[in-house]
Parts: C-alpha cells; sequence; structure tokens
C-alpha cells in the first residue's frame, strides 16, 4: 500500500529535522535511496526513501552516529536495523525539495514493503555467504543461554572444516595449516536476536578459493537432502564424499535435546534458498551414517591411482563397478604400494570398508591381470 500520513497524531514540527538535504549518499537507484543528512540541532540522521509519488517523497529518518554509518559501509549492521534502531520519523519531502510534515513513528507502524527486508545489507556485496539461525521457544533477546551462542558458531566452522578437509584431501587429526584455518573459520559479520543469528562473511585476500566453493557446493548438497522428507539417499561421487557431507551437515543439525528446536541455513552460499533443519533431519543424517559405517570385509581390484606416502593413503581407481576408494595402509606396505603405483600394476586389495574408507589388510598384485 502507498505511504501515508499516521493516525496517531504525533506531528511535529518538520523544521526540527532540517532540509532533509542529502550529504552522503549510501545507496542509489536512480537517486539515493539511502543517506545522511542533518537535523536543525546539527545531529546526524540517516534517511530512507520510503515511498515516492508525483507529489513528493516519503523518507524515514533516524537519529545514527558516524558508528553506524561505518558500520554499514563495512556490512556490519543490516539498513532495517539501522533504521529502527533509535528515534524513528516520517517526513513528507515536497517536489521543491523542502520537507513539509513530519511524525514520530514507531517500526512497527510503517506499512510493509516500506522499509528495507531484515537483514539486508547495504551493498550485495555485503551478503553473508552462510547465516545460521537457532529457533527455539526460550532463544529470545536477553536471555539466549551460552550453549545456543556457542552452537551456532562452532557448528558452522566446523562443518566447513569437515569439507575442506575433504575438498583438499587433508587428514583430519592434527592442527590444521594457517591457510585452511583461515578458509574455514569465517569471519563474523553480525549478529540478531530473531530467536538468534549469525551471520559470515567470506574469507578476505586470496582465500576465496575454488576449494572453497566446492567445499560450499557439498555443504549445501547436504543441508538440501536433510531437510527433504524423501527417502532417497545421498548422491555422492565415492562413499568417503558421501561421509564427509553427512558429518558436516550434521554439525548444523539441532541437537537432540535442549532449547534449539530448528536451525535455519540461508546465505548466497545457499543458492536453492534457505533450508531448514529440524531434529528429525539430524536423525535421518545419522540413520544414513550407521549405514555407511557398517564394517564389511572387500576384495576390490584396480589400480592404484595417487599414493600419500606422509599419511599412508592411496586412491585405488579402475574398479569393477567403476567406484573410487580411499585406502589406508600400514608403513611396512608403503615400498609395495609405490612400486604398484609407480609400474601401473593392477593390484587386488582385501582389507575392511568402514565409515566411508578402505583400510588395507593385504595388497598384492593381481594374479589375473599378470596371467594375461
Amino acid at each position: 500500500m502507498p505511504m501515508k500520513a499516521p493516525d496517531s497524531g504525533r506531528a511535529i514540527g518538520a523544521e526540527f529535522l532540517g532540509s532533509g538535504a542529502v550529504e552522503e549518499s549510501l545507496y542509489e537507484a536512480d537517486g539515493p535511496v539511502l543517506f545522511t543528512t542533518t537535523s536543525k540541532a546539527g545531529q546526524q540522521l540517516l534517511a530512507y526513501v520510503a515511498d515516492e509519488s508525483v507529489d513528493g517523497t516519503w523518507l524515514i529518518l533516524s537519529a545514527c552516529t558516524p558508528r553506524v554509518v561505518d558500520e554499514l559501509k563495512r556490512g556490519q549492521i543490516a539498513v532495517r536495523d539501522a533504521l529502527t534502531s533509535s528515534w524513528m520519523w516520517l517526513a513528507f519531502k515536497g517536489v521543491d525539495g523542502s520537507l513539509t510534515r513530519a511524525w514520530s513513528i514507531l517500526p512497527d507502524e510503517v506499512p510493509d514493503g516500506h522499509l528495507p527486508a531484515p537483514g539486508t545489507p547495504l551493498l550485495p556485496e555485503h551478503e553473508p555467504v552462510i547465516t545460521a539461525r537457532a529457533k527455539g521457544e526460550s532463544i529470545v533477546a536477553g536471555a539466549t543461554p551460552a550453549s545456543v551462542v556457542a552452537f551456532v558458531a562452532d557448528s558452522t566452522r566446523k562443518a566447513i572444516k569437515i569439507l575442506l578437509e575433504w575438498v583438499l584431501e587433508r587428514p583430519n587429526e592434527g592442527r590444521p595449516p594457517d591457510e585452511l584455518r583461515t578458509l574455514y573459520d569465517l569471519p563474523v559479520q553480525r549478529f540478531a536476536f530473531n530467536s538468534f543469528e549469525v551471520a559470515f562473511g567470506s574469507p578476505s585476500g586470496t582465500f576465496d578459493s575454488e576449494e572453497l566453493r566446492r567445499a560450499a557446493n557439498l555443504l549445501q548438497k547436504g543441508l538440501a537432502w536433510a531437510s527433504d522428507d524423501n527417502e532417497h539417499p545421498l548422491s555422492a561421487v565415492s562413499d568417503d564424499e558421501r561421509s564427509a557431507i553427512l558429518h558436516a551437515a550434521l554439525q548444523l543439525t539441532p541437537p537432540s535435546s535442549g532449547p534449539i528446536c530448528e536451525v535455519e541455513i540461508s546465505g548466497t552460499w545457499m543458492s536453492g534458498g534457505p533450508e531448514l533443519l529440524t531434529r528429525v533431519a539430524r536423525r535421518r543424517i545419522r540413520s544414513e551414517l550407521r549405514r555407511l559405517q557398517s564394517e564389511h570385509v572387500v576384495r576390490l581390484v584396480g589400480r592404484i591411482g595417487e599414493v600419500d606416502r606422509d599419511n599412508f593413503t592411496f586412491i585405488l581407481r579402475g574398479t569393477d563397478e567403476g567406484t573410487q576408494y580411499r585406502g589406508v595402509f600400514e608403513e611396512e606396505m608403503l615400498d609395495d604400494v609405490v612400486d604398484y603405483f609407480a609400474e601401473d600394476r593392477r593390484v587386488a586389495v582385501v582389507g575392511v570398508h568402514r565409515a566411508g574408507r578402505l583400510y588395507v589388510a593385504v595388497i598384492s598384485a593381481d594374479a589375473k591381470a599378470e596371467g594375461e
């Protein structure tokens, strides 16, 4: 609906708000949309164009400080929060450029569609890559349990870490390298208390890498599967990848007990839209992990495509079913594994397949291939 004068009768002298002249334009679209101006008393005001007509412009003005303006420019505060966090006025600016009428207002008196949507930053590049919002009856401003704050921050970091280690093929034991830590320890852009929400920005500098984008895509895939009520299995190129995706998604599901009932994940990494995770999603992920983690003895034939001498692992490719496996072997097997790799020989591997990994007990040249 179009903006109109409030019925509250809280009119003030428009001259109190100054001329409404633009001092610094913060965002433009065919003209300033969000800008700073100065009141008659010399106070800095934040002004937002809420509606326009042939007769003039409706402005929402709010008291602000240089710190608020700086936070807007850095993406640390949403535009709506900046406008509604202090005193607010509605003013009408005539076609001659002067403020002719003004009223004191409250945020809930502004008609729908005349304030920026919640969470909208000043600039598109300020959009958080991922936002985690924990929901629950006891999660309210001023009384949010510390466990909720810790869960939202830590679970997001752990989920990204799990998938980055998979993408980069790094072991998950020990202290991670600094460059890896920089990728998964995302900077916090802002907090919000509509339930409890943390918005994370992208790592700065050169670390916004292809590996990070791959990890984000895998995370989105896992969250979409977990939040779906269909019975189809999670698709992945291998059990290793499936296990990594499931463990990462599990981090962001609500704990089985406690104040968090739902977790909503959104942001630019969630290109398919926000994903809502419940305790049902947690049980679904755990069920799929149990299926993956069931231990069974296997015999496989294939070729060693890659060898990691430091971590005693290899990639077995060219198997009959077309699936590749990550093999973990004992140090005393290293020389044989390296020889088979260098000679590109087909090998027979016997071991235990558990948690998406092949723990090798015996490896030898494939007798059938040797006899050909």
